[in-house]
C-alpha cells in the first residue's frame, strides 16, 4: 500500500452539497450510506456451534500454477475450454484432485492473472455450475496490459471453477491454498485479522529498490504467532523499472515458483495486489520473500494470519464461502460517483451481517479522477476529516480514468457493515464472496458528512440547445483559443462546482464564431456545461447587458449577479447585433441544476 496522497477540500456547486445516502445501486438491505477503520478481536468460544458451511484454510507449500491458456488445453497447465468465441475466453479449471487438494475442499484462494488482447476488458471467476455472475476480479484497459489479483472462490460442480473474460485475453490461474469443511471448533486454519494493517516492509526506506531478478526477505516473526501457517498481505510496487511481475513464496525455498502475485506493464508504475503466502523459517528470520522479475520498490502491509495447531480451539475465523454477488455499484441505478475525501457505507449479506468478524471482497475503482486510493474499513469505526486520512490503502489508482481492482478482507460493524474511503474520487464496485465467522464490531462514531465535490476546470463542453451551439471551452491564451474556433474560459473567473461567476468568451464572426447569435437568447433559455469528470451543470438565462471593451467593465457585467452563474461574452454593436470591437454583449445565466451523467 502506498502512503495516501495530499488532498485538499474545495467548495461545491449548488446541487452537489454534502451527501449522506445513496439508495439502491445494488446494495444490500436497501442501499449504502456515503459515510467511516479499526479492528475486532472476538472472544474464544470453543463451545459455540459451527456455522453452516464453515471451513478452515490449508495452505499449499507454495503457490502453484493450475492453468495457463498460453500453453493450450493439453499443455503443462491444463484447463478446459468452455464455449470459446473469437472475442471471448471462458475456461474451466479443475481444482480438487490436483496438488493434493481433496475432493471435500469447498473453496480456494487463487491469484488470477490476465494479459489483455483488446480494449476495455474484465475477468470473472466463479463456481462451476452457476450462471456467470455480475462481478469482476480483474480489470484491463488496453491491449497487452497485464493485471493480477487475488480471488477467493467457492468450488463448484466437480470441484472446479470457471474463469471468463469479457473479451479476448490470456488467463493464468495460480493457487495458494484451499478450504475444507469442519464440524467442530478447531485450532488451525482460522483467520485472524489485525486491528490495523501493519507495514512490515518498505524498500523506499533503507534497502532501496529491487533490481531485475532480485529478492527481499519479509520477516514477520514478531508480528504473528510462531505457529501461524500463512499470512494475508497487501503487496505494492512503485517506481517500477520495466514490464514484469512480483512473486511471493516461503522463506525456506530457494527456487522461485512459476507463479506471480503482482504484475506491471512498464516503468514508473504503482500497483497493489493482495496475496496469501505460507510462512517458514530460515536462520533467525521467519516469514517469506518477494522476488521481482524486472525491479521496483516493494511495500508490504500485513493484514492478518491463519492460525496453526498451537492456537486456541475456537469457531471464530472459519470461512463460509458464498456465490459472488455485487453489493455496491455507484454507477447504478444512477451515477453517484465518490468524490475527494468521500466515504460510503454498505451493509453485507446475511448471515455475515450479524455473524461475521470479517468479509472477503473484491473492490474496484472505476474511472478514477487521478492519483489516489480507496481504503476499506469497518463502518463507523474511523474518525476522519479531510486533513486526517486513513494510514493505509486497499486499492491504488495512478492515472485519471483508470479502473483497477484488489481483493480486500475487512472487518465489519453490526448493521452498518463496511465503509469505503476515496482519497481523490472514483466510481466504486464491491463484490462479496464470503465471510469469516465471529462477531461484528460495534460502531464508535457517527456517519460522517461528506464534503462537497471538488471543483473542475476546463476542458468543458458548452452547449446552448436553442442556438445549436456546441463548443469546447479551454483555458490558456485567449487569442489562440478563440481564433481556433473554441470558447475561452476567462482567466481568474470560477470553475465548475464553485459558488462563483464563470466567464466565457468566443467570437461572433461571419465565418461562424460559436457566439454569433447569442443576442437571440431570452430569459429562461438553457445553457449547459459538461466537465470531463462526468458532471453536467445547467444554467437558465437571466438577462443580457452591454458594456464597453474595458476589461473591468466586462468583468463587472459578468459578476452583476451572485454566483453560481455563467456569462457568455462576445464583441457586439450597441444594438447587440454582430459585431464591433468597441462593445461587449454579456448574456448571464444562473445555475439551476447539476448532476452526473
Amino acid at each position: 500500500m502506498s502512503p495516501p496522497s495530499d488532498v485538499d477540500d474545495s467548495s461545491g456547486a449548488s446541487g452537489f452539497g454534502r451527501r449522506g445516502f445513496l439508495v439502491g445501486a445494488g446494495a444490500v438491505a436497501g442501499g449504502f450510506l456515503l459515510g467511516g477503520v479499526a479492528g475486532w478481536t472476538g472472544p474464544v468460544d470453543a463451545a459455540s456451534a459451527v456455522a453452516a458451511g464453515a471451513t478452515r484454510f490449508v495452505p499449499l507449500g507454495t503457490q502453484v500454477r493450475l492453468a495457463d491458456n498460453r500453453k493450450g488445453p493439453t499443455g503443462r497447465y491444463p484447463y478446459t475450454e468452455v464455449g470459446s468465441q473469437a472475442a471471448r475466453q471462458h475456461i474451466r479449471v479443475q481444482v480438487t484432485g490436483r496438488e493434493g487438494i481433496p475432493a471435500e475442499a469447498t473453496a480456494a484462494v487463487f491469484t488470477l492473472t490476465a494479459v489483455n488482447r483488446t480494449g476495455q476488458n474484465f475477468v470473472t471467476a466463479y463456481p462451476t455450475g452457476i450462471a456467470t455472475p455480475d462481478v469482476s476480479n480483474a480489470n484491463l484497459a488496453g491491449p497487452y496490459e497485464e493485471a493480477a489479483n487475488l480471488a477467493t472462490v467457492r468450488l463448484g460442480d466437480g470441484g472446479a471453477i470457471d474463469v471468463e473474460t469479457h473479451a479476448a485475453a490470456e488467463l493464468i490461474v495460480d493457487i495458494a491454498g484451499y478450504y475444507v469443511p469442519v464440524s467442530a471448533a478447531v485450532a488451525d486454519g482460522r483467520f485472524v485479522s489485525l486491528d490495523d494493517p501493519v507495514r512490515v516492509l518498505d524498500t523506499r526506506h533503507g534497502r532501496g529498490a529491487l533490481r531485475a531478478d532480485d529478492r527481499v526477505i519479509v520477516d514477520i516473526g514478531s508480528r504473528v504467532p510462531a505457529d501461524a501457517t500463512s499470512v494475508v498481505v497487501n503487496v505494492t510496487t512503485t517506481g517500477t523499472q520495466a514490464r514484469g511481475y512480483f512473486t511471493c513464496f516461503p522463506l525456506d525455498r530457494a527456487a522461485v515458483p512459476d507463479s506471480s502475485n503482482l504484475n506491471v506493464d512498464g516503468p514508473d508504475q504503482t500497483r497493489a495486489a493482495a496475496a496469501v503466502v505460507k510462512v517458514a523459517a530460515s536462520g533467525s528470520a521467519r516469514g517469506f520473500q518477494v522476488w521481482s522479475s524486472s525491479g521496483g520498490h516493494v511495500i508490504v502491509d500485513l493484514l492478518g494470519y491463519y492460525t496453526g495447531t498451537g492456537a486456541a480451539v475456537s469457531t471464530d475465523g472459519l470461512f463460509v464461502p458464498a456465490d459472488p454477488v455485487r453489493i455496491v455499484d455507484t454507477r447504478k441505478p444512477r451515477p453517484a460517483r465518490m468524490w475527494r475525501n468521500w466515504m460510503l457505507e454498505s451493509p453485507v449479506p446475511a448471515p455475515a451481517a450479524t455473524a461475521a468478524s470479517a468479509v472477503v471482497l473484491n473492490v474496484t475503482a472505476v474511472d478514477a479522477l487521478g492519483w489516489g486510493f480507496l481504503t476499506v474499513t469497518p463502518a463507523r469505526t474511523y474518525r476522519w476529516s479531510p486533513s486526517v486520512q486513513p494510514g493505509s490503502s486497499s486499492v491504488n489508482h495512478t492515472t485519471r480514468g483508470q479502473t483497477v481492482a484488489n481483493q480486500v478482507i475487512t472487518r465489519i460493524t453490526e448493521r452498518h457493515g463496511l465503509s469505503v474511503y476515496a482519497s481523490e474520487g472514483a466510481h466504486v464496485l464491491v463484490d462479496y464472496s464470503g465471510h469469516f465467522t465471529g462477531t461484528p464490531r460495534a460502531p464508535v462514531s457517527a456517519a460522517p458528512s461528506n464534503p462537497a465535490p471538488q471543483t473542475s476546470g476546463p476542458p468543458w463542453l458548452l452547449e446552448v440547445p436553442s442556438l445549436g451551439i456546441r463548443s469546447m471551452v479551454f483555458d490558456g491564451d485567449s487569442v489562440a483559443v478563440t481564433d481556433a474556433g473554441h470558447t475561452w474560459h476567462w482567466t481568474g473567473t470560477g470553475d465548475m462546482g464553485q459558488t462563483a461567476n464563470v466567464a466565457l468568451f468566443a467570437h461572433r464572426t461571419d465565418a461562424g464564431g460559436p457566439f454569433r447569435n447569442i443576442h437571440r437568447l431570452v430569459a429562461g433559455d438553457l445553457v449547459t456545461v459538461a466537465t470531463d469528470d462526468g458532471r453536467k451543470f445547467e444554467y437558465s438565462v437571466i438577462d443580457r447587458v452591454l458594456t464597453s471593451a474595458d476589461r473591468d467593465d466586462i468583468l463587472a457585467g459578468a459578476r452583476r449577479h451572485s454566483g453560481p452563474t455563467v456569462a457568455l461574452i462576445a464583441c457586439t454593436k450597441r444594438n447587440f447585433e454582430p459585431t464591433s470591437l468597441d462593445w461587449r454583449i454579456i448574456v448571464n445565466a444562473r445555475l439551476v441544476n447539476s448532476f452526473e451523467f
